[in-house]
């Protein structure tokens, strides 16, 4: 089963990743959309085949549309809202086995066009929400970073500090100063650097 960490590892891939799932694609239009040459994304496409979920099919010329050769995503779904160096995107698998004709064709797609876009929307703004969630993470992180290097402590008092203020729960500060750092009595440790900080004895 492919992950999603194998397509993200380019987001230029994921993004033909996430155009394919939608529907097939022409080079040129994958060309245009990530702004790479027809040979570049030549060289996506082979990565995304080598894991066996590319469909290539060549469009015979009809009434509207001349002959082209057309790639598809087979078996997986890739859903892609990433804006800048945030990555949100998910694999799932293809639901083609739950497609069932019921009542006029035209209205279902019709009404899952309609649906598409708005789960599209709020997707997008659930990203832009956490984006903002996580700048406020990276800024605070970044101001624990200028406190505790601040500090007149030694090294390992501010290493201490860092997990006092930095990880979710006391065991788990614990735990990493006895199997990480060699720490004998991680308790005692904690509480007074703890202290030394909240009384202001450096």
């Amino acid at each position: 089963m492919v992950a999603i960490e194998e397509l993200a590892s380019s987001r230029i891939r994921l993004k033909i990743a996430n155009l394919l799932s939608s529907r097939p694609a022409t080079l040129s239009e994958m060309s245009e959309l990530t702004g790479i040459s027809v040979q570049g994304v030549l060289k996506h496409l082979k990565k995304v085949r080598d894991e066996g979920l590319l469909t290539e099919n060549n469009m015979k010329s009809g009434k509207y549309l001349r002959q082209r050769k057309l790639y598809f995503m087979r078996g997986r779904k890739v859903a892609d809202y990433s804006e800048g160096d945030l990555l949100v995107a998910s694999v799932g698998m293809s639901t083609d086995d739950l497609v069932r004709r019921v009542g006029d064709v035209y209205d279902e797609l019709d009404w899952l066009a309609q649906d598409i876009v708005i789960l599209r929307r709020r997707a997008r703004e659930l990203s832009h929400r956490m984006r903002r969630v996580l700048d406020e993470v990276t800024e605070d992180e970044a101001r624990i970073s200028g406190l505790v290097d601040g500090l007149p402590l030694a090294d390992d008092e501010k290493q201490i500090a860092y997990l006092i203020f930095t990880e979710d729960t006391p065991e788990r500060a614990r735990a990493i100063l006895k199997d990480h750092y060699g720490c004998r009595d991680p308790e005692a440790g904690l509480a007074a650097v703890a202290a030394k900080i909240r009384e202001g004895r450096m």
